[in-house]
């Protein structure tokens, strides 16, 4: 441990700080924190005579109260409120030392936590259980998933090319004409004389948009196949009280244990999975100008960004600044990013089967319980 202040005795962790650390089973901890009235006193005194200056009751003038009556008034509170303090450093202060790698943070030990009484207690023992986090090994290269490669059939492109005739009706209701100015209006730019030419351009939309799809859909698969086939152990019992500590009163402990299997261990371990990829992979690590990048295109994908001149690349830098600037949507934007990237790079590591299929065969694929569908809404339609 080099310089730490901790010794370690018979799988325990001693400070000066009074905090112990012992084994409680796998994958758990109970850490024990010793707090005597002289850590806090000097701070509750401190806090009340802030109270005495600035208190304003009946019968006294501001800042002259007994202090007696101001400890009587507010003492308890004080105490309690510095109590907890000096508690959360510590546990805080020992986490950090012993750079403990925690599922969720710390709560009550139920086993050995006993009813703390400031008033009459010199000295205090608190005791919380710690969730460790498992070591997770994950081989990219050991897991096979197929990737779907997806081609707009005829029947596919007929129903898209329909489907744009019928949105782009005339003022009297006749169905769109497929000429070489209808054309030009959907393509705008694009020099197509002819349905055959017209149709492969439909294609080349369809599947870009196929593309996104079959990306995503196989980032999901990925995640379940991960999730289903790496085997680790997780402090679950901890963690169902956990789940239900940190719900503020929406989650019960019957909810938890009910929805644990099927949804909440599911999100641990991916996480757990997440975690251990990128620590071993520092490149999937996103960084700020990646997230720019992002925005950019996600928004001016269009422009020519590298004609424009300093004062126009300011104003864009600007925008993408204030897209950042709420939290919610740059949350929503990191998540997209990062999912792209692990795409990427399961695509590249793990061991991928390139399956030819069209949009339908793609669906009955991947939901085979689903009803037959139409084809996606792959065109913008103008």
């Amino acid at each position: 441990m080099g310089s730490s202040p901790f010794i370690r005795t018979n799988n325990q962790y001693i400070t000066e700080m009074k905090t112990t650390q012992t084994a409680k089973g796998d994958l758990l901890a109970t850490i024990q924190i010793e707090i005597e009235k002289a850590d806090y006193a000097g701070e509750v005194t401190k806090a009340l005579k802030d109270y005495q200056h600035k208190a304003s009751v009946p019968g006294f003038r501001q800042g002259k109260v007994p202090f007696g009556m101001i400890q009587k008034m507010y003492g308890a509170a004080v105490t309690f409120d510095k109590l907890n303090q000096k508690v959360s450093e510590a546990l805080n202060q020992h986490i950090k030392d012993n750079n403990l790698d925690l599922m969720g943070y710390p709560l009550s030990d139920p086993e050995k936590e006993q009813p703390a009484d400031p008033e009459t207690q010199e000295t205090m023992t608190f005791y919380f259980e710690a969730g460790l986090k498992p070591e997770v090994k994950v081989n990219l290269a050991e897991i096979s998933m197929d990737y779907y490669n997806i081609k707009a059939s005829e029947k596919e492109i007929d129903a898209t090319v329909t489907r744009i005739q019928e949105n782009n009706k005339a003022e009297d209701g006749t169905v769109a004409e497929l000429n070489e100015e209808f054309f030009k209006k959907f393509f705008p730019g694009k020099d197509i004389k002819d349905i055959e030419t017209f149709r492969k351009e439909v294609a080349a939309e369809m599947e870009k948009q196929y593309v996104i799809e079959a990306d995503r859909m196989f980032y999901n698969l990925a995640i379940d196949k991960l999730v289903n086939e790496i085997k680790f152990d997780m402090p679950d019992a901890f963690l169902k009280r956990w789940i239900v500590a940190n719900s503020e009163g929406k989650i019960t402990a019957e909810d938890a244990e009910k929805n644990y299997d099927n949804t909440y261990s599911k999100t641990f371990r991916w996480q757990l999975i997440e975690e251990s990829i990128a620590k071993a992979n520092p490149e999937l690590v996103l960084k700020e100008e990646e997230i720019r990048e992002f925005v950019t295109k996600m928004y001016f994908g269009q422009l020519d960004i590298t004609s424009m001149n300093e004062e126009m690349k300011g104003r864009l830098n600007g925008i993408v600044d204030s897209i950042l600037k709420d939290e919610k949507q740059r949350e929503t934007i990191y998540n997209q990013v990062a999912d792209q990237k692990f795409t990427a790079f399961f695509k590249n590591n793990m061991k991928v089967n390139n399956v030819e299929t069209d949009y339908e065969g793609f669906v009955k694929a991947v939901m085979p319980e689903m009803p037959e569908m139409p084809a996606a809404e792959t065109t913008e339609e103008k």
